[in-house]
């Protein structure tokens, strides 16, 4: 299972999926864990990849999430801020970095 975030009131987007459509989701999770299984990536790498892809797309909670798994990972909060900075002046602007920056700090700090 995923390790969600440090926020009390945190739920998981694959959480409401399995509110409304419970096989989806359970497939849903299936394409993640064969994904994760799939290649020469280690946790760590595989989760800042993710963080990034959260980051550019502006999904807050599936940030928290993989924030707290990259973490379990090995990774550190410059880890975690570097990988957001290196979007900074590709596919993000400013204020979707910063934003980013805090999602970090809160889950990692």
């Amino acid at each position: 299972m995923y390790p969600l975030s440090k926020q009390d009131t945190f739920v998981s987007n694959l959480d409401r999926l399995r509110e409304v459509a419970p096989e989806i989701a359970t497939a849903f999770r299936g394409l993640r864990v064969a994904t994760d299984a799939y290649g020469s990536l280690e946790p760590m790498q595989r989760e800042l990849i993710m963080l990034a892809g959260f980051a550019a797309t502006r999904n807050e909670g599936g940030f928290r999430v993989h924030c707290t798994r990259a973490a379990e990972a090995g990774a550190g909060l410059q880890d975690v801020e570097q990988t957001v900075l290196l979007l900074l002046g590709t596919s993000l602007g400013l204020f979707p970095v910063v934003e980013a920056l805090g999602w970090a700090r809160e889950e990692l700090t």
